[in-house]
């Protein structure tokens, strides 16, 4: 960072004492700060792969900012080399998962509720944001680079090597639309409640989308945290009328598997070798 930066930074984290240091899946640091009110923030930094992802974010959360959804605020943005600095304010509440003794069928409904608000924020200037095509388009670079670990990716879907089904990806594309903000990662982690209020966040992935891809995204966590028999109660909450596309579905969810299966090693030595 230059000293300018660094002086901004600095000066802003001295009201704050550092709590807890995480990893996150792409190399990114991410440390919590609080104040002596129980304040607090998240300081983010990473290099290559984990840079792009946080630019992304600081993206995202800024074109967000004053659309009526409770998100992190940045406080500071910094880029220095190959290393980018996100400082954002914390959101507060408990994922719902965490609420042990409140009902499940409630849990769901706000969920739902923050879902389908989410659904209708305007795409108007949206176009810096992430889209399908742009995943695709990532999913592509990944098998040009050989990034994607094939055996594990075979084991887990059935035989079928990485190319086939990105090859049925792009064959299905013309069937999902552009037509809603979809956040990219809607699951139980990410929606922070308190009380009947909600907050959202990791919001990098978000952008003009097809519903299904929060709907696909919820059902996995869904199951995994509330068990099967949850989901149509979530999807009900979402759209009393809605008649699950379960091809849609199925769609998402194999996206989801070039990111299971990516070595994020490889990949990182990779990009950082070419200057990317």
């Amino acid at each position: 960072m230059t000293s300018q930066k660094s002086s901004k930074l600095t000066n802003i984290l001295s009201k704050y004492l550092e709590v807890d240091v995480i990893t996150g899946r792409l190399g990114d640091k991410i440390v919590r700060y609080e104040d002596n009110d129980h304040n607090f923030v998240y300081l983010k930094s990473g290099t290559g792969v984990s840079r792009k992802s946080l630019e992304q974010e600081a993206l995202a959360l800024e074109w967000l900012s004053g659309k009526g959804i409770t998100i992190p605020q940045i406080l500071d943005f910094e880029k220095e080399g190959d290393t980018a600095y996100l400082l954002i304010t914390g959101v507060r509440g408990l994922p719902p998962y965490k609420f042990k003794e409140r009902d499940k069928n409630e849990l769901l409904k706000i969920t739902a509720d923050a879902l389908h608000k989410f659904h209708q924020i305007s795409l108007e200037n949206s176009g810096s944001l992430n889209t399908l095509d742009k995943y695709l388009e990532k999913i592509e670079q990944h098998l040009k680079l050989g990034v994607i670990n094939e055996a594990d990716f075979k084991e887990a879907n059935e035989g079928k090597t990485p190319e086939s089904i990105f090859n049925f990806l792009i064959t299905e594309r013309p069937k999902f639309e552009s037509n809603v903000l979809t956040h990219g990662d809607f699951c139980l982690p990410n929606i922070l409640l308190e009380g009947d209020s909600f907050g959202i966040i990791d919001l990098g992935d978000c952008g003009p989308g097809d519903k299904y891809m929060d709907l696909s995204s919820m059902e996995v966590s869904i199951k995994r945290n509330f068990g099967a028999e949850w989901v149509s109660v979530f999807n009900k909450h979402y759209d009393p009328e809605i008649e699950i596309n379960k091809d849609k579905i199925r769609y998402y969810q194999l996206i989801d598997q070039f990111g299971y299966h990516l070595d994020i090693d490889k990949f990182y030595q990779l990009t950082k070798a070419s200057g990317e």
